[in-house]
């Protein structure tokens, strides 16, 4: 697929996902000046939907896809009405121009949401079952009065909500989806200590780092652990790894799945444990993980894939468990240079993961021309990063399934 794509997560205010705003565009430097911005969007999604699919991408869910008004009176994208909205920004619409247009698409079944910083004329508004609003370019005192205006069975969004506290404001104004990234931001929180179940696992990830490596005081370790034990054995006997016979002992599953599986394993579980963090939040560090991963072995670093695994693994970590990095990274056997590149450090010695891991988060916003030069920058052809960027998905949903 020689396009990029992301999704965005659309959320609830119990922070289960509603749906996701699909961000595309050709992975072409030069789309938009060689072709007709309304055939380039057309051809992108065709793409999209002839490689992926719709299922896939939403997973069920519904998926907004923001799309100029020309485009669609132009071409309507061959997508099912039932889980699709097509997304219209308010300065593309002329009401009187397209009253009709917007009519017909309403009454043939599709599904349109309006994208702005105000609601649509009145004239039009029961046109649209769900209502964006653009949370850094509208007003404050204006955003608080919209929902007073709109009736319930029109859908509000609160979009673009970048911090925790701009979440709570939505929330008590009467908003009940938000689309941003605050919920990836850490809150300040009380400090804490492990729990005992994750100092077992920090334990476990000290012993499989060890030198001698003693696999028999690994296996004591983790049966200790009901859980740990539980997820091992569920994880190893799932379609993931694909061994052909059950395995039914913890000394056989470990000494398969290796060291390096193991820590892997270890950490991802670590993270996840009896965390309180949206779902989507979990799916997103996974997806970084293995794009991290990807990305080494594309700049021919693939001796060192497992250290940007853990490098996106844990970019997180303290949004999901409300420890602090440093909190945890003194209990890993990383290096200095990983273990700063997880902080955040920009040093000669740090600076490709840093770069990688950037290159992971720009892409995730759908910041397409950053993304494009720091491809230049680390040699990564920018064409691969949708084909990567789709697989690193895969790769988390079906992960999920298989330790949940």
């Amino acid at each position: 697929m020689d396009s990029f794509i992301a999704r965005q997560p659309i959320l609830n205010s119990d922070k289960k996902t509603f749906g996701y705003e699909v961000l595309f565009r050709s992975s072409s430097k030069n789309e938009y000046t060689q072709e007709n911005p309304e055939e380039a969007t057309l051809r992108v999604l065709v793409d999209l939907f002839t490689n992926y699919g719709i299922n896939y991408i939403g997973k069920g869910l519904p998926v907004f896809i923001n799309i100029p008004l020309d485009t669609l009176k132009r071409s309507i994208p061959p997508t099912p009405k039932e889980s699709v909205f097509f997304e219209i920004n308010q300065k593309d619409i002329d009401v009187q121009k397209d009253f009709a247009f917007l009519r017909d698409l309403f009454y043939a079944g599709f599904n349109l949401s309006h994208e702005g910083t105000d609601l649509p004329h009145s004239s039009i508004i029961n046109f649209f079952k769900v209502v964006k609003i653009d949370f850094t370019s509208t007003p404050k005192d204006k955003r608080k009065a919209l929902p007073k205006f709109i009736a319930p069975n029109i859908l509000l969004i609160a979009h673009k909500v970048e911090s925790h506290k701009v979440y709570e404001e939505a929330l008590e104004e009467g908003y009940g989806l938000f689309q941003g990234f605050y919920f990836s931001k850490p809150e300040t929180l009380p400090k804490k200590d492990f729990t005992a179940s994750q100092v077992e696992l920090l334990n476990i990830l000290k012993m499989l780092s060890s030198e001698d490596l003693n696999w028999d005081k690994v296996e004591k370790e983790i049966k200790k652990n009901a859980y740990l034990t539980i997820k091992i054995l569920k994880l190893v006997n799932s379609s993931f790894f694909g061994f052909r016979c059950e395995v039914n002992s913890i000394l056989q599953a470990i000494v398969l799945l290796g060291r390096k599986q193991m820590v892997k394993w270890i950490v991802m579980i670590l993270i996840i444990e009896k965390t309180s963090a949206p779902l989507e939040l979990i799916k997103i560090t996974l997806t970084r993980a293995r794009l991290m991963q990807l990305l080494a072995q594309e700049t021919s670093k693939k001796f060192k894939e497992d250290e940007y695994y853990l490098i996106g693994l844990l970019s997180l970590f303290d949004v999901i468990t409300g420890f602090s990095k440093d909190n945890l990274l003194v209990h890993l056997p990383l290096s200095d240079t990983v273990s700063n590149s997880i902080r955040g450090v920009d040093n000669p010695q740090t600076r490709g993961y840093v770069q990688a891991l950037k290159l992971v988060e720009l892409y995730e916003k759908g910041d397409w021309d950053k993304v494009i030069s720091i491809c230049y920058d680390l040699r990564i052809r920018h064409e691969r990063m949708g084909n990567l960027y789709m697989e690193a998905i895969s790769w988390a949903e079906g992960t999920l399934e298989s330790i949940n």
